[in-house]
């Protein structure tokens, strides 16, 4: 870097100097005008001076040549003095954009907020704090209000079946995958009730900085700058994992493979060494800061779990299944899922009915019952047996044994040394991240037992505690955020409460109406009146609708919205076949247009065209020939002749 004299130096010091005070004085004076002296023309000297001057002040301030060169734009009026008609043409501007990289019937502009969570939580006590785990984890996808110098601030917090607070809050920023974890939530002081709800509150921080969590959680009201509150569904509350998993009383208390679930493993019981089974990039690791929902899926099981009636989407020990991540496509191996009791793995083969030490007797019902929420499970890695047409996924009982394992587990001597080294790198680990152990398989030392039962050591690499995966999802387009993105955003108005639609919208063929009862549908507006939403369909709207509210309820109201004609459907969906389409169900507050998504999408098809695209032109045929669909309500009878139209909600 080349250095100036100090002569020259001190000439810039004072010319940069000089530039500051100038501007400063400038943009001082030029608030002061009055429109009329802003529309005076200047003479030819004083423009081509200005016009000198203006270009050495973008050369001080590193502007670009263009800037400022666009003229100001008269302020956009307001959203509240708009007609009905400039409102409904704001709206369908912005539902008509399309969808780039957003899922099909979400507009570009749609912001999406996922949050996942555990589907059961255990209960603290005293001064034990039982975290929730794994961890919540909230996912952005789409633009947030937020000031121009801070990021947008989460916050969560803890909320009873009454309202009362269990726990404060905790917050937490986006970081740059949009994505925002919480670590320190725990359930206290809940007596007893069965459920809690997860409270996730969007605030747009101004002028202070973050409250720290340890402040947060002292400080349990609702943060201010707060513009949108969700609520997640009740969430079961349970005291410690059941043993007796077989005959528990409630389904939810079973691990089923109709929900995602959640792995963990934990050293020594100590919350501080907990690692989360995780895809990243395609391989699967034991993760402290990230984890992973993963679909169950169930390839068989045992015959003897068979006999003890057990409903057949509830997970059962025994049972051979394969882990997979929706996200990234990568799979396990097939894993036979094992009960772990005392420090002891029961792998599903061998003598039952057998006492154990404590005086349990493991029969069927103790070895292939139900998998309970929040029990400690192994992993067999499967190994083919003999196949039987009846049982064609029969694990071998005679070969080694290798149980999916968090980090590195000692070998016990050569022989099972030489099958660690035979089965590592089976599970690729994630390289280059401290946070991060490799999964491989390992072997256990067996336990010698009394009449011929299989045991296994329980090693802590070789546990894991399984969960079922709960979510809550809300999408909307904040158009406050959309008109204005330039602007320095403060709270604004708030966007919540949230309309939700509480129960399954019903489509009336003989009537071309829709029926369904929504939460929050005539809310209070931002000038304090109760006003109800407008529904559209898409693009299409605002619907015509008719509502009456809901006895002994003050925020749900029945709706019946009066769909549009086929024929303006199948025009709503741009770049759609003529055989189908698919429209979102949404609200618009019309005091500002915020727009909400019911979460329902509206899904219209031509039967007969879909059976003739499946290959089967003969039931094709026989549909028109038929005459069946919707009729003249809907507006059939201005479609070609030869289709069989239906409307369903998915």
């Amino acid at each position: 870097m080349s250095h100036l004299p100090a002569a020259d130096a001190a000439a810039s010091s004072n010319s940069s100097r000089y530039m500051d005070e100038l501007t400063t004085r400038l943009l001082a004076q030029a608030q002061q005008l009055t429109p009329e002296r802003q529309g005076e023309e200047l003479d030819s000297t004083t423009a081509a001076s200005l016009e000198t001057f203006m270009a050495s002040l973008k050369a001080h301030l590193q502007l670009p040549p263009d800037a400022w060169s666009t003229p100001h734009t008269k302020p956009q009026q307001p959203w509240h003095q708009w007609t009905s008609e400039q409102r409904h043409a704001h709206v369908r501007e912005y539902l008509r954009e399309a969808p780039h990289g957003a899922p099909a019937g979400l507009p570009a502009v749609m912001t999406t907020v996922r949050c996942l969570h555990a589907a059961v939580a255990q209960k603290s006590y005293g001064t034990e704090k039982r975290f929730l785990c794994p961890p919540p984890t909230v996912q952005v996808r789409g633009p947030l209000r937020h000031a121009s110098h801070a990021p947008p601030v989460l916050s969560m917090q803890i909320q009873g079946e009454d309202g009362e607070r269990f726990s404060g809050e905790q917050c937490a920023h986006l970081d740059e995958t949009q994505s925002a974890r919480f670590t320190e939530l725990h359930v206290t002081g809940t007596g007893k009730a069965k459920s809690f709800r997860l409270q996730l509150h969007l605030a747009a921080r101004l002028d202070a900085e973050a409250r720290d969590a340890k402040r947060a959680r002292a400080e349990p009201e609702v943060p201010a700058g707060t513009w949108a509150s969700f609520d997640s569904a009740p969430i079961g509350i349970i005291s410690k994992p059941s043993k007796k998993s077989a005959k528990a009383r409630h389904a939810s208390a079973h691990i089923t493979t109709q929900t995602p679930v959640s792995l963990f493993n934990r050293i020594n019981s100590q919350t501080y060494r907990t690692k989360y089974l995780a895809a990243h990039d395609g391989h699967l690791s034991a993760q402290s800061r990230a984890w992973t929902a993963f679909r169950l899926v169930h390839l068989a099981r045992p015959p003897q779990a068979h006999a003890l009636e057990i409903e057949p989407e509830v997970l059962t020990y025994g049972s051979t299944v394969v882990l997979v991540d929706e996200a990234s496509s990568t799979t396990t191996d097939p894993l036979v899922v094992c009960k772990v009791d005392r420090g002891r793995i029961l792998p599903p083969f061998g003598a039952t009915h057998i006492t154990l030490d404590d005086g349990t007797v493991a029969d069927e019902s103790y070895l292939y019952g139900a998998v309970s929420q929040m029990q400690k499970i192994a992993l067999l890695r499967y190994v083919p047996g003999a196949r039987h047409a009846d049982a064609p996924w029969v694990m071998d009982p005679h070969a080694p044994r290798a149980y999916l394992c968090a980090g590195t587990a000692v070998p016990i001597d050569a022989q099972n040394a030489a099958l660690r080294h035979a089965l590592d790198g089976a599970v690729s680990p994630l390289a280059g991240d401290a946070q991060a152990l490799p999964l491989t398989y390992a072997p256990s030392k067996p336990v010698a037992w009394a009449g011929g039962a299989v045991l296994d050591d329980a090693e802590d690499a070789f546990c894991w505690t399984m969960v079922s995966i709960s979510h809550f999802e809300y999408s909307f387009v904040d158009t406050d955020l959309l008109d204005a993105p330039a602007a320095p955003l403060g709270t604004g108005v708030p966007l919540t409460p949230f309309p939700i639609v509480t129960t399954l919208p019903f489509y009336d063929t003989s009537t071309h109406k829709l029926a369904m009862t929504v939460q929050h549908f005539a809310a209070r507006d931002t000038d304090g009146t109760s006003r109800a939403k407008e529904v559209w369909l898409g693009a299409l709207g605002p619907l015509p609708v008719l509502t009456a509210s809901v006895p002994d309820s003050n925020e749900e109201t029945e709706v019946l919205v009066e769909l549009p004609p086929l024929r303006n459907i199948l025009g709503g969906a741009d770049g759609a076949a003529a055989t189908q389409c698919t429209l979102p169900l949404l609200f618009v507050r019309a005091s500002d247009g915020a727009i909400y998504h019911s979460g329902r999408q509206v899904l219209c098809q031509d039967l007969v065209a879909v059976v003739r695209a499946a290959g089967d032109h003969r039931a094709a045929e026989a549909l028109k020939k038929l005459n069946v669909g919707l009729g003249k309500a809907a507006g059939a009878h201005d479609l070609p002749a030869g289709s069989a139209w239906t409307i369903r909600v998915v």
